[in-house]
């Protein structure tokens, strides 16, 4: 009987008052949040877990979709100054073309692009499902969903994806196609994309202005918030970046609402300028790159001589938008 008492008490934990406001299923190992002020968190007694580390799937699964936007982001700060910053600087494409040519054997060599752009993508958009699917899984044994089909129904009644998530799940048939456009048809064509640089973009866009410049918008506009407020994600600030679906569903309590309460007011103001921050940085971002990208790089015009025909045979072959890309 001692053994036993003993044991118990192992798992007993103190945790100091706090009022808590919502119970975060989404943090991982069913820790909880509070919503008042800096964020805390108190994890619930658990069990010791196997392993020699003693993390769960969960934990392992969100340090690979933290930690792998990293190579994308220094990617994206280069990318941003080479077709954005500079055009915008030099008002000239052809002057332009000379700062990327030297920043090329950076992001363009044939191992190093894979390693800080194409695997850290897939390692983020596949642990990010993963991870949903575990957190729905969870949800559904805490309130009892046993056979396959009280899973299914618990899932129909899932909060909603984030604004984070949707923007991640738009860019990824726009981060596709540009992988696609840029670098598999000129792996086809012409054996590797050595001839594609800000020349291809702006003679692309002059064959067929509508489509490029509505694609390229989407692209610049979706991948800039989402890497913003990936970013916020990160620092915490999580309430700017959920639907207002999900955000009703809290749980409710004496500071929960903006009236009435100082507390109230307070959060309501701090939420309010974080809101403020994440659109006016994604927003000024946005603005820059769609200046530089079509405003500069897009009315360069079409190309001259051999170098167009090389473009135009490039175009001719992307699936399904050929007809409308080649003269």
């Amino acid at each position: 009987m001692e053994h036993s008492e003993e044991q118990s008490e192992l798992y007993l934990q103190e945790i100091d008052p706090s009022p808590l406001d919502e119970l975060d299923l989404e943090a991982g190992d069913g820790s909880l949040i509070s919503t008042d002020g800096p964020q805390r968190h108190h994890e619930l007694p658990s069990r010791p877990k196997p392993g020699l580390s003693g993390h769960s799937w969960e934990y392992w699964l969100s340090a690979i979709q933290k930690y792998s936007t990293y190579p994308p982001t220094l990617f994206l700060g280069l990318h941003f100054t080479n077709t954005a910053l500079i055009p915008l600087a030099t008002r000239s494409v052809p002057e332009s073309e000379t700062f990327l040519l030297l920043t090329r054997p950076i992001y363009q060599a044939p191992g190093l692009e894979p390693l800080i752009v194409y695997l850290p993508i897939l390692a983020h958009v596949t642990s990010g499902l993963v991870l949903r699917y575990l957190r729905q899984s969870r949800r559904a044994r805490q309130f009892g969903a046993e056979t396959r089909e009280q899973r299914k129904a618990f899932r129909s009644t899932a909060k909603p994806p984030s604004v984070q998530a949707i923007l991640g799940y738009a860019m990824v048939p726009l981060v596709g196609s540009h992988i696609l456009v840029n670098r598999l048809v000129p792996l086809y064509v012409d054996g590797g994309s050595s001839g594609v640089g800000l020349g291809y973009v702006a003679h692309g866009i002059a064959r067929s202005p509508w489509l490029m410049g509505i694609w390229y918008a989407a692209l610049t506009g979706v991948g800039v918030w989402h890497f913003v407020g990936g970013w916020a994600w990160w620092f915490g600030w999580r309430e700017v970046l959920v639907t207002k679906k999900a955000a009703s569903g809290r749980l409710p309590g004496a500071n929960g609402g903006y009236l009435g309460s100082e507390k109230g007011a307070e959060l309501y103001q701090r939420k309010k300028r974080r809101r403020w921050i994440v659109n006016g940085v994604s927003l000024v971002g946005t603005a820059l790159w769609l200046a530089g990208g079509l405003g500069v790089i897009g009315t360069g015009g079409l190309g001259m001589g051999w170098e167009a025909k090389g473009w135009d045979a490039v175009y001719s072959q992307v699936p399904l938008l050929g007809g409308l890309l080649a003269p």
